[in-house]
């Protein structure tokens, strides 16, 4: 469901070190995807997803399953304030830990099964 929705994708950009507003396509798109199969959403991932919520929240919802979360800075752009988000480094940096232990875990196990 997640490929489905594209945020494979959000999460590789986002991996990368790349910002976004919220206003980007592949962002609406997870959005609007998400709102119109709000149903299978919620009977695949166990995610409600209200229709009157912003992308960035419902972004904000699948990186939360994921126990990732975004942190924010307000440049200012033409005189205004803009609202760019990224992932926050220590989640990220905590889960590439975590992945890290489990690959070790699995070569090990496959290392003691070839053995």
């Amino acid at each position: 469901m997640r490929h489905r929705l594209g945020l494979r994708v959000v999460l590789l950009d986002l991996m990368a070190g790349v910002e976004i507003k919220g206003d980007e396509a592949m962002i609406q798109a997870l959005a609007e995807f998400s709102k119109r199969n709000a149903s299978h959403v919620k009977g695949i991932l166990n995610l409600t997803i209200p229709l009157s919520e912003s992308a960035l929240w419902i972004l904000g919802q699948y990186l939360s399953q994921l126990g990732l979360s975004t942190e924010s800075r307000r440049p200012m752009e033409d005189g205004q304030r803009v609202r760019y988000y990224r992932l926050n480094t220590e989640d990220v940096e905590f889960i590439q830990n975590v992945l890290d232990y489990r690959q070790r875990q699995r070569e090990e196990k496959e290392r003691k099964r070839q053995q």
